[in-house]
């Protein structure tokens, strides 16, 4: 059981809830998304202890992407203020989720990081997938931002040296656009960086320094805003998809650009206004729809 101050759902239910929201979130995101290729899948091991290393430039719908894509579930970093709020912390704990404060969110915050790798470093040694963003920061980019030293580098090296057989897989994700509704994803995943790769018995600033290079080059190396055009029936499915929304499109658009539009939540508040809204639009049209058969 967590001691960070939110409520905890019971352990066996949380497992079944969490099944359910992971199936119900690849539905949403099927007219969410116009395209989605994913490359590289076959480089995630489905037995290891797996540290993502990804991109950042779509605030939470990065850390969903992932979610929906994988096997496994995927247990991601996040900034620490959003667990400010009770309500907002137990969802984003049920999504496996976990706080990391960053120095503008208070130095007293900062100790609490210590709870969050501790956290992290015992779901590796329990063969789980732990997601991190070495770029330190999001932002609306399209191209790689400078990679931080200390949080990946130093999560992989307290698990190898604990004997951790942990694999660091990058994943790039570059999207077609950041504000339309329909976009194209290329979702790249490169080959893991393993512990044979490095000397772990350098200097941790030294083992840093290398570690960081080496994920920066493998990282440069999959940005890909090549995106495959959308194939005639995917286009209608998504265009019906569109009309069939239509009232409830109109009105997430209107609220989120809004109130988001000039930031870079815009497009994961989208996605979170739909996927809340969904399932009571759905039921409310088919009986409105059932009135006239």
């Amino acid at each position: 059981m967590s001691s960070y101050s939110y409520p905890q759902m019971h352990p066996k239910v949380k497992p079944i809830v969490f099944w359910f929201m992971r199936l119900y979130a690849r539905i949403v995101n099927f007219f969410f998304v116009k395209r989605l290729d994913a490359e590289g899948m076959e480089n995630i091991s489905d037995t290891k202890p797996i540290i993502f290393a990804a991109t950042h430039a779509n605030s939470f719908y990065d850390a969903i992407l992932l979610h929906i894509e994988t096997k496994r579930y995927v247990h991601a970093l996040a900034r620490g203020d959003a667990f400010n709020n009770k309500a907002v912390a137990f969802i984003l704990d049920l999504v496996h989720i976990l706080p990391i404060w960053r120095i503008t969110e208070g130095k007293q915050n900062m100790a609490k990081n210590n709870q969050t790798f501790d956290r992290c470093h015992e779901l590796l040694r329990n063969n789980k997938q732990v997601l991190i963003y070495p770029e330190g920061r999001c932002k609306n980019q399209t191209t790689l931002l400078p990679l931080k030293r200390m949080g990946t580098s130093a999560m992989a090296l307290r698990a190898w040296k604990d004997g951790i057989d942990a694999e660091v897989v990058p994943v790039v994700s570059t999207y077609d656009s950041f504000k339309n509704f329909g976009k194209r994803i290329n979702l790249r995943v490169a080959k893991p960086l393993r512990k044979e790769d490095f000397d772990l018995t350098q200097d941790p600033a030294e083992f840093a320094k290398v570690f960081t290079a080496k994920l920066t080059e493998e990282m440069e190396a999959m940005i890909d805003h090549n995106f495959k055009p959308v194939g005639f029936l995917r286009n209608l499915v998504h265009y019906l998809g569109w009309l069939i929304h239509l009232p409830l499109f109109l009105f997430i658009h209107w609220f989120t650009k809004r109130k988001f539009g000039r930031t870079i939540f815009f497009d994961s508040v989208w996605y979170g206004i739909y996927y809340v809204t969904a399932g009571t639009y759905w039921l409310l049209l088919g009986i409105f729809i059932s009135q006239f058969l």
